[in-house]
């Protein structure tokens, strides 16, 4: 698996590196595989003028072939917003493999089905 960190408008410290590394990537990388895919993971602030709210914003995508499995979050703290798209990205990864598994048990009965008849 390919995997891509990106910053905007922000200093990335090799300390926020390794903590996206340690909540994003390592997870997905246990759920997902050794398989061709692509992780992108970016962080950046709204503008470098704003300081209270929520002014970091977090997103992650993994292609995974011709899917697309997308997570977005915003906070005040980098490291809140890195741990709330984990949540999230996890789950939707989660709800992606769960509906590839539920396919393949469909097909599988549909075939145990017809051998049965014949």
């Amino acid at each position: 698996m390919r995997t891509i960190i990106k910053g905007k408008q922000t200093d990335f410290t090799p300390a926020i590196r390794a903590y996206i590394e340690a909540k994003i990537i390592g997870p997905v990388t246990r759920i997902v595989g050794k398989s061709d895919a692509l992780l992108e993971v970016e962080l950046s602030r709204d503008s470098r003028h704003h300081r209270k709210g929520n002014v970091w914003w977090a997103e992650a995508n993994l292609t995974i072939g011709k899917h697309l499995i997308r997570a977005e979050e915003e906070g005040e703290d980098p490291h809140t917003v890195i741990d709330e798209l984990e949540n999230e990205f996890l789950r939707e990864i989660k709800s992606f493999k769960g509906k590839k598994q539920t396919k393949d048990i469909r097909i599988a009965r549909r075939i145990k089905k017809v051998l049965k008849k014949i």
